[in-house]
């Protein structure tokens, strides 16, 4: 348990303030005032997970909705016993049943899509223990409509009971009305007014006789009778008898939403302690957005590393970053430096750091910062002399550090500021000494700042001590407030006087004064000060380049990717437009074919098709030499370098350049980007990635009627063929066609859609070529090839009948098609 005092040192306390000021509900303030550190690991991490959950759902989803939420368990403890709430409580209850509901409508209704690493359980689970009461709520509803009201509609009774006392009170301002309009000349003022719940009139002193009833006021000068006339003397009785029923409905009513309460009490009072406990979570989540804090990492090895460490008390504008490492390399660490320099900033950051972390507040630092599980923290910071109490500062601090020194055990933190002073410098600085050896001893992670330069020697020559200074600026005798670790400090007290104008031969008086072995100490100090200082910028702007490096690099990479995206969305385009046009040239060419068709119709009907057919294969080669074109301005762009997935297909050639053979993909790639390569009777495994196109082939390899892979001999031949054929006319493409025309295609391996393009071409040659009949090889498997093939078949107007073929032609697997 950390003892009160040292809480109110390291300005804990301020804390808590901070904190409780982003409570949005008066139990939650009370929760935040009351938050003390812990020393269970276990437990410190879950209340840390707590506060990670709590920022997820704000930035998520905003602060959860809990403002105007009352303290209602004393009323609900009340009710419990049986005693009668009053309206303004009953209204309080409502309102808290309605910030439940609202509260919970906070759940979001995807959750199981959430892991537990990204979804902020702690929270949601909480919300989910939220019981709406919703019968509850709307029965209140019904009936308190504010402060000191209840509606008419509460009960069918109270609604009755109201409507008479409207209607008497009319019967009463109508008798009265009469009064006025024949008695006017003994009124004082024609109006109706009120005495003790009683509708009277204003009459004249002097007119007393002529209205008779019942006086029941006076004005302040006597001129004035209020009088009740003896015709509403019944009905104000009336109305009072009514009044009173009124009050005793609406007794019954409260007395029954009580006993509604005291039902749920339980209920209520779990949701007030959920909400209540929500909303601290919502608090320090909320500290932790405003002071720009991470989680640290908790650990249990006494060990702690704070990065780039903000006092979360120091104004943002003025705080200075500090980086402290304790407990890894050294357990005591040993500050010096001139005042106002830094120390004892240093001091409270590693203190109120350490005890925010053990009360499941985030800290001002960077990620992944470190910070122990200390069973104690001990500290003597600041000047504590008391006048009534005789105690010097040196009465003060001893006090103190022998409590500390008693209390001292593994696993306890000490902060001690101006260790040994106050005393005679040469006493003051032995006693520092044996005091941190007692406290290395007893295995205490141990702060101290001095003065002392026998520390800083003590701090050198002692294992598990170090040194360090906050780094002060000669040229603008300020301190720059950073921690240096590893290099003591010098007071710079001779600097600092020939800055500020203290004659010169003062000052080498005074150096005069010091040992030649103590001014050899302070300059080597103060070199190793400086060059830890050039250091720490060459490393700052090491760093600095390094992210711009960084930065730059990412850019260019973004560039490459966007000129990829660019350069493919190009050539997309490009093929888009040019197959566009393309059809619209096909679409005129078909309605041209059909109007030769109309003016044919007396002519030979084979040779009308014939004709038909001919110019439809000239049009399908045309066709091909523009899908050539695209594709090769496609692959032009990737000769050479990695290619997409896309453009590695099975039954392509490829160069794997770690082999140096091109091969036919025969599989994959698989799942793990594996595929095959065959060369001849050699197969390789090769990596997908790695493979690129073959040289001198710039286009994909097309698949000739036979479903084998052509060469780029055979499609040079083949593109030859089809110039010579387009320059010679009709004849030489049917004589040509006639001369190489095969009776058989194997449509083996290939998809439904492959296949039954290469048929249509197939069909095209062979009507070309004059054949009656011919053999399509699609296997028999699953029949799914055979089953598209047929269907094609069927609609084709060039063919005159199909069917399977016969035992020994090929059964099943075999299609023979008659052509017309």
């Amino acid at each position: 348990m950390i003892n009160k005092k040292t809480l109110i040192t390291l300005e804990y306390d301020k804390i808590l303030l901070e904190l409780a000021k982003m409570a949005q509900t008066a139990a939650g303030r009370q929760r935040c005032e009351d938050l003390l550190p812990v020393d269970n690991p276990d437990e410190i991490r879950q209340l840390q997970l707590e506060t990670d959950h709590a920022v997820r759902v704000i930035f998520e989803r905003g602060v959860l909705p809990l403002g105007g939420i009352s303290d209602i368990s004393a009323s609900v403890r009340r009710a419990e016993t049986g005693s009668i709430l009053s309206a303004p409580e009953l209204l309080r209850i409502s309102a808290f049943l309605r910030a439940v509901a609202k509260v919970k409508a906070q759940i979001p209704q995807d959750n199981n899509v959430h892991t537990e690493d990204d979804y902020p359980w702690l929270v949601y689970d909480r919300v989910k223990q939220l019981v709406a009461l919703r019968p509850l709520l709307m029965r209140l509803e019904e009936c308190i409509a504010g402060e000191d009201e209840i509606h008419d509609r509460a009960t069918n009774e109270l609604y009755n009971i109201r409507r008479r006392i409207k209607e008497t009170q009319q019967d009463v301002k109508d008798h009265l009305a009469r009064i006025i309009r024949s008695h006017a000349h003994s009124l004082q003022d024609q109006l109706v007014t009120l005495r003790s719940d009683r509708y009277v009139v204003p009459v004249k002193a002097d007119h007393r006789g002529d209205i008779q009833g019942i006086v029941h006021d006076t004005s302040s000068s006597g001129a004035t009778l209020f009088i009740e006339p003896i015709a509403v003397v019944e009905l104000n009785n009336k109305i009072r008898e009514l009044i009173s029923q009124e009050r005793d409905e609406i007794e019954r009513i409260l007395q029954e939403l009580s006993a509604l309460t005291a039902a749920d009490a339980d209920t209520l009072l779990s949701d007030f302690r959920v909400l209540t406990e929500l909303d601290f979570m919502m608090a320090k989540a909320r500290l932790a957005l405003k002071m720009k804090a991470m989680p640290p990492v908790i650990n249990t090895e006494n060990r702690v590393r704070l990065k780039a460490a903000r006092h979360p008390l120091i104004p943002a504008d003025r705080v200075v970053p500090i980086d402290v490492e304790l407990g890894i390399d050294f357990h005591t660490l040993v500050i010096t430096g001139p005042n106002t320099g830094g120390k004892t900033v240093t001091l409270k950051t590693v203190g109120l750091f350490t005890l925010m972390a053990m009360s499941g507040l985030q800290i001002p630092a960077r990620e992944r910062s470190e910070l122990a599980v200390f069973s104690q923290v001990l500290a003597d910071i600041g000047d504590e002399q008391s006048i009534e109490q005789d105690l010097s500062t040196f009465s003060s601090h001893l006090k103190q550090l022998i409590q500390i020194t008693e209390q001292a055990r593994p696993g306890t933190l000490v902060l001690v500021d101006e260790l040994g002073s106050g005393t005679d410098p040469s006493e003051g600085a032995a006693l520092a000494i044996a005091i941190l050896d007692h406290l290395h001893m007893r295995g205490c992670v141990t702060v101290a700042t001095t003065h002392y330069k026998e520390l800083k020697g003590y701090a050198i020559h002692t294992p598990d001590v170090e040194n360090a200074c906050c780094e002060f600026d000669t040229e603008t005798l300020r301190p720059t407030y950073r921690l240096l670790i590893g290099v003591p400090g010098v007071s710079n007290a001779f600097a600092i006087s020939s800055r500020l104008g203290l004659m010169p031969e003062i000052i080498e008086q005074a150096r005069s004064l010091i040992s030649e072995e103590g001014m050899r100490f302070e300059d080597l100090v103060q070199s190793m000060e400086q060059s830890r200082s050039e250091a720490d910028r060459l490393k700052m702007e090491s760093e600095k380049l390094h992210r711009e490096v960084e930065a730059l690099r990412d850019q260019l990479e973004q560039e490459k990717k966007n000129l990829r995206d660019k350069k493919k969305e190009i050539i997309q385009k490009a093929r888009e437009e040019a197959r566009s046009l393309y059809q619209e040239a096909e679409d005129d060419i078909q309605n041209q074919i059909q109007d030769l068709k109309q003016k044919m119709k007396k002519q030979d009907a084979r040779k009308q098709h014939h004709l038909s057919t001919q110019t439809r294969q000239q049009l399908r080669s045309g066709r091909g030499r523009i899908e050539q074109e695209i594709g090769a301005a496609t692959l032009s762009a990737v000769r050479g370098k990695p290619l997409p997935a896309e453009l590695i297909r099975e039954g392509e050639t490829y160069f794997a350049p770690s082999l140096g053979i091109n091969g036919k993909l025969v599989e994959g790639p698989d799942n793990k980007g594996q595929c095959v390569l065959q060369q001849g009777s050699l197969r390789v495994r090769v990596d997908a990635a790695s493979l690129r196109l073959p040289d001198g082939d710039a286009d994909m390899n097309m698949t000739s009627f036979d479903g084998q892979t052509s060469s780029p001999a055979a499609k040079i031949a083949n593109r030859a063929a089809r110039r010579r054929e387009r320059s010679s006319g009709g004849d030489s493409v049917s004589m040509s066609t006639k001369l190489n025309q095969t009776t058989e295609i194997k449509l083996l391996g290939q998809t439904s859609l492959d296949a039954v393009s290469n048929l249509d071409q197939f069909m095209d040659q062979a009507v070309l070529s004059g054949l009656h009949q011919i053999r399509v090889v699609h296997g028999k498997g699953t029949g799914a090839l055979r089953t598209a093939v047929h269907q094609m078949l069927k609609r084709d107007s060039r063919v005159a009948g199909f069917r399977l073929a016969a035992f020994g032609e090929g059964d099943s697997g075999v299609t023979i098609v008659d052509l017309k």
